[in-house]
């Protein structure tokens, strides 16, 4: 019996991989949640007993296309660029960052003539969308130190020369107990992220993550030159977007997309972005102070303004205001130690009783 051209992905359920890891199950993803499609997705273990999140290249998707070899390629570069970054991740001991444990290729008859090749992550509890629907009690120190971690991420990123792109609910994951007040929380999935040293096949697309979570600029179709512009400032806003979903349960996207009227929607506009701008600006006044009257207590105007500064529709103004000052716009070490003490805040206010 032939082995069929696209290889079934439960086909490899029990493989050994190297370094004493095996796959154990499939883990169903969908396209948002990382891994997208091209990848596949499962849980494994070692000889040791730990868990790990498996992700394997996807050759049955690339199989699938009307172009095998065009996206064979850009899947194996994907991986290339992807499998050197968290190496890099790890051995600089980034603590916000999901950890890899493990990466190669092995055959197997069950898959025929392409290797199985995979990265072995460390293996969370749930990402923070699931997090946030499993708990509906999370407090406001929780979801500050949530933020905190996503910023904290992002900054040890940049502080390596790499930009994220992709920050969003499905890639900030939640580690610790069961408890929520001990739960930690890392980015993941550096598919697609951008390197200032190094080309990956994703850099000349406008948007480079998730449509749903980019910034005005790119929605709009307007390319920066600079890495500053381009990527840094594209995780910026990110943070802010994933805050705001954070802490009130809709991303900030999601507020401009339903405050613009459908004629200046990024769906519909087909001019300039400086032209349009003045009505994301309107809309995004608007949306800062829904967020602050829904957030509430002594602490609301001042996320509210974090939050503003960080999803600003000008890149010109995006960012601290403080760094900006100081002629380093798109630095992040003031906007980690703003969520920081934010977070110091809410829980004061918490044992306050407030």
């Amino acid at each position: 019996m032939s082995t069929p051209i696209a290889p079934l992905p439960s086909a490899i359920v029990g493989l050994q991989l190297n370094d004493g890891w095996r796959i154990d199950s499939e883990v169903v993803m969908t396209a948002a949640q990382t891994g997208g499609n091209f990848s596949l997705s499962y849980k494994g273990s070692d000889a040791q007993g730990r868990q790990g999140f498996i992700k394997v290249l996807n050759y049955e998707y690339a199989l699938s296309t009307p172009d095998p070899p065009a996206t064979m390629q850009a899947m194996t570069e994907a991986y290339t660029f992807e499998r050197q970054l968290v190496e890099r991740c790890s051995a600089g001991r980034l603590s916000k960052i999901v950890r890899a444990y493990s990466h190669g290729s092995v055959y197997t008859a069950a898959w025929g003539f392409v290797p199985v090749s995979y990265i072995v992550f460390e293996l969370a509890e749930s990402d923070v969308r699931k997090a946030l629907d499993l708990s509906q009690s999370l407090d406001l120190v929780v979801k500050l130190r949530l933020a905190h971690n996503a910023a904290t991420g992002a900054a040890q990123l940049h502080g390596i020369g790499v930009a994220h792109q992709d920050i969003k609910p499905s890639n900030l994951l939640v580690f610790g107990s069961n408890s929520p007040n001990a739960n930690d929380s890392k980015l993941a999935d550096l598919g697609r992220a951008s390197d200032r040293n190094v080309a990956a096949w994703h850099d000349s697309l406008t948007i480079a993550g998730d449509p749903a979570y980019a910034p005005p600029e790119q929605l709009y179709r307007e390319a920066h030159d600079s890495f500053e512009k381009r990527r840094l400032a594209c995780d910026i806003y990110q943070v802010g977007n994933l805050a705001s979903f954070i802490l009130t349960g809709v991303s900030f996207n999601a507020r401009l997309h339903a405050l613009l009227h459908p004629v200046h929607n990024w769906h519909n506009w087909q001019g300039d972005y400086d032209e349009v701008l003045p009505y994301v600006q309107a809309a995004h006044a608007t949306a800062v102070q829904q967020i602050e009257a829904e957030i509430g207590g002594p602490l609301a105007g001042r996320i509210a303004s974090l939050i503003s500064n960080l999803t600003d529709p000008d890149i010109e103004n995006r960012g601290h205001p403080e760094s900006r000052r100081r002629g380093e716009p798109y630095a992040m070490n003031r906007i980690v130690s703003e969520f920081d003490l934010l977070s110091r805040r809410a829980e004061l206010l918490v044992k306050a009783n407030w």
